[in-house]
């Protein structure tokens, strides 16, 4: 039964699972998005060394809340079924490549930088992400009933209405999300030399 109600996080999660491990095994020796990666790293690394709170914040949760407007336009499309399963699958890539990196550019001091600092709001947001897809899936599939002439009488606009609250609800948690990146990195980046 927790199968089948869950089947659509579940198969998200699976999408996630293995784009981190594509990202961690198979691109990141790819010398063209090892650079790539690097870059996305030492952008982090930059902003949590050399700016004010403020703008560590705002820069934060740009990074996460556009993710999560890439999850909801995708949701108002029919073709979001099949889109957003690769969009968790990109966002594991992502995941996968930079905690890789770190490992591979620091060795055990690269693992204690990914336990403490990087994993944490991965995880929030990534457990965070599998929701807004999940609802991002099902409006879309509103929407694709909305062909069939038995469905004709969903009303879309409240579903809308719901499906915008729900991502008002993922906004706030990318947005905390954002603050404990940002602590860690107060708290923890004074004890790594990177």
């Amino acid at each position: 039964d927790y199968v089948t109600l869950n089947k659509v996080l579940i198969i998200i999660f699976l999408f996630f699972i293995t784009g981190i491990i594509i990202g961690s095994t198979v691109l990141i020796k790819n010398e063209y998005f090892y650079n790539n990666i690097k870059i996305i790293f030492d952008g982090i690394l930059y902003t949590h060394i050399n700016s004010k709170f403020l703008k560590k914040l705002i820069i934060s949760f740009i990074r996460y809340i556009v993710v999560l407007i890439l999850y909801f336009l995708s949701g108002t499309t029919m073709l979001g079924v099949a889109l957003i399963p690769f969009l968790s699958a990109w966002q594991g890539i992502l995941v996968g490549s930079i905690i890789s990196y770190c490992y591979s550019l620091y060795g055990l001091t690269g693992i204690a930088f990914n336990a403490i600092i990087l994993i944490p709001p991965f995880a929030v947001f990534a457990i965070c992400c599998f929701f807004a897809a999940k609802h991002s899936i099902d409006y879309s599939l509103c929407i694709a009933k909305l062909t069939l002439p038995k469905y004709n009488n969903i009303n879309l606009h409240i579903a809308f209405k719901n499906y915008c609250y729900k991502y008002l609800i993922f906004s706030l948690t990318a947005f905390i999300t954002s603050i404990i990146e940002i602590v860690l990195n107060l708290l923890f980046l004074k004890f790594f030399n990177l």
